[in-house]
């Protein structure tokens, strides 16, 4: 009995020195993931995501031994796709580029899963590029492309809520899932703003330093 109870006095011991370290000292890396981005609101059941990449910079801060600050500075490819009313083409694709800078509090319920976290915070969004892409296919594969400027149809700010989950190594090493709802309206055409929101899942992977 005493065995077993030194060996779960133990166990803890080394848990809680494991649960620790992952928010005991500033951290800075790197994170690399998917978007499949979708949009929110009016006249959008003929929009398909735009499924592209993120990149960017981590950090993260302990507030105390479960709580953690994750700013973050990434550049982001979101957009959507539907067909085209112009005649000469089939399909239009709205690419829309952003820097983001997210701040994410993360709580840590170590004695669920040591590493886990739970993560919500805003980010802040600036368009650095908005390309309308249309396309036409024709006979034998060849596909003809034109590309319109779209930036002044776009807002230059995009606010947004993140919420998701996360898990890092001890050797710091992590992966992301987060869902990005937009609360501002991303377009506006002829004067008049569409009810138009970014709904966007995350799937990425990084590791910090």
């Amino acid at each position: 009995m005493t065995k077993k109870l030194f060996f779960v006095v133990l166990c803890m011991g080394l848990f809680s020195h494991i649960a620790k370290a992952q928010v005991e000292d500033f951290e800075i890396g790197i994170k690399l993931g998917l978007n499949i981005a979708d949009v929110r609101g009016d006249e959008v059941d003929d929009l398909d995501p735009r499924t592209s990449i993120h990149i960017g910079l981590a950090a993260e801060i302990p507030i105390n031994e479960y709580i953690g600050l994750q700013p973050e500075l990434l550049y982001s490819f979101q957009g959507f796709s539907a067909e085209s009313f112009e005649p000469n083409f089939e399909e239009e694709n709205l690419k829309l580029d952003y820097i983001y800078l997210p701040i994410m509090v993360k709580y840590y319920p170590f004695y669920v899963v040591p590493g886990f976290s739970i993560e919500a915070g805003p980010q802040v969004g600036i368009l650095t590029s908005a390309v309308l892409e249309r396309k036409n296919t024709f006979e034998g594969g060849v596909t003809e492309t034109s590309d319109v400027d779209f930036d002044d149809f776009v807002s230059d700010v995009d606010v947004a809520i993140n919420i998701g989950l996360g898990y890092q190594f001890e050797m710091g090493a992590f992966f992301q899932a987060r869902y990005n709802l937009g609360v501002t309206n991303i377009i506006e055409i002829g004067g008049v703003e569409l009810s138009r929101q970014f709904s966007v899942f995350q799937f990425s992977t990084g590791i910090k330093f």
